[in-house]
């Protein structure tokens, strides 16, 4: 092995850990980009070519300097940091958000999304993200948000679940109430509940309950007469069901089927007469008092878009301003089986590669996909003071590397000078 040799040597060391080096400044660079994933240089050593030659003077596996032999993702998870905006969203799991075109998706961990000019859900650069509007899952493709279906929906059910104190005073509902404080004086205990008609107006009604026995009540709807074309503020009944309670406390479940209001009041407003049921077989009669712990109708009003939210199951939701909410789509989340295979894009995209295999896309929390955190986004995993170590590290292997080209190129020049 020759003196020179010792200049290729140094020389790929000089190579490799200016490379190294390099990589450590782009980790650097990067440790405040979104989902940002650290870079790792890995290290590999060079033998010396012809050493099966026995003319050469080139000593079996004797080395011949360092490469880098592959720059490595470290694809760990950031820390979540909340953001508060409605249209940020982390991946708290394994998986990638998909964007791009729905043949052949990208793949991203950074969820720093918008709604551009046609309503679609993109990247800050501009990308698609893929995924499935409204309700629908089966077609992969953009994700509308600008174009929700906040036509208005008639109430058809209302399920109203509550409890009515068992310690409650009898009472009597009275015949023909001339007003609403004629009811609430001689009811038990009073709900308010909304539906909403064709045309999307809501409409308040108030539910009386009346303890008639030991363990049966009288529960009657009553709607403003100025509601139905009569005398405003004159409350108009209509219906009424009687509620019978066993041992335990609950609606006896032979009569739980008949616990039902079958309610179609004649709105003025020229909405259609749209019939609609109230279920009161899920109250109880516990001591404790009286009171209402949930409400479900299937209506809702006319309205617009005023904010976003996204679940961690992906689904994104958009509130009106009636106070409705309404599913506006889902993200679809991507798996591969080796991270390591999937190709750097740059922006922090990936696209996937024979080595990735193959794309698994499917939702949020299902399949060993993470779950997703709205109004937040993902840092980047780069651990500064780490990186700082290895600097210093590749910094004094590049050093010592050029003092060894000196030191030789030194020696080569001593060796021509005695030949002289």
């Amino acid at each position: 092995m020759m003196l020179e040799s010792a200049l290729r040597t140094s020389k790929e060391g000089i190579t490799s850990h200016g490379q190294a080096i390099a990589v450590i400044g782009d980790n650097i660079s990067n440790a405040n980009t979104t989902a940002f994933k650290e870079q790792r240089a890995e290290f590999s050593d060079l033998l010396s070519a012809r050493a099966d030659d026995k003319t050469t003077e080139v000593i079996a596996g004797a080395g011949d300097g360092s490469a880098i032999s592959r720059i490595r993702l470290n694809f760990e998870n950031g820390a979540i940091n909340a953001t508060g905006r409605s249209l940020d969203a982390a991946l708290s799991g394994r998986g990638y958000f998909l964007v791009g075109d729905a043949a052949s998706p990208q793949l991203t961990r950074v969820g720093s999304f918008q709604v551009n000019n046609d309503g679609i859900l993109t990247t800050s650069s501009g990308l698609p993200v893929l995924g499935y509007s409204g309700t629908n899952t089966q077609t992969l493709g953009t994700i509308q948000l600008g174009k929700l279906d906040t036509k208005p929906v008639p109430s058809t059910l209302v399920d109203i679940f509550g409890n009515l104190d068992a310690s409650a005073p009898l009472s009597t509902p009275p015949a023909n109430p001339a007003n609403y404080r004629e009811l609430s004086s001689a009811a038990s205990f009073v709900s308010t509940q909304s539906v909403y008609d064709s045309t999307g107006a809501r409409h308040d009604l108030d539910t009386f309950y009346f303890k008639t026995g030991t363990t049966t009540w009288t529960a009657q709807t009553y709607v403003n007469g100025a509601e139905v074309g009569q005398t405003a503020d004159q409350p108009v009944l209509l219906g009424q069901v009687n509620l019978t309670f066993n041992s335990t406390g609950q609606v006896d479940p032979a009569q739980r089927a008949q616990a039902v209001l079958n309610l179609n009041p004649a709105w003025s407003n020229g909405a259609a007469q749209t019939p609609f049921t109230m279920t009161l077989g899920s109250f109880t009669q516990y001591a404790g008092g009286s009171r209402i712990t949930n409400v479900r109708q299937n209506g809702r009003g006319n309205g617009d878009v005023v904010a976003y939210e996204i679940k961690p199951d992906g689904k994104i939701y958009g509130a009106l301003n009636t106070g409705e909410v309404i599913q506006a789509g889902t993200l679809a989340i991507g798996l591969v089986t080796n991270n390591d295979g999937l190709e750097r894009q740059g922006g922090e995209l990936f696209a996937v590669t024979q080595q990735s295999g193959p794309l698994s896309i499917g939702a949020a929390g299902i399949g060993g996909r993470g779950g997703v955190q709205g109004n937040a986004l993902e840092a980047s995993n780069v651990d500064i003071s780490g990186q700082f170590v290895n600097m210093i590290t590749y910094q004094r292997g590049y050093q010592a590397s050029s003092q060894v080209f000196s030191t030789t190129s030194d020696l080569i020049k001593n060796t021509i000078a005695l030949i002289r």
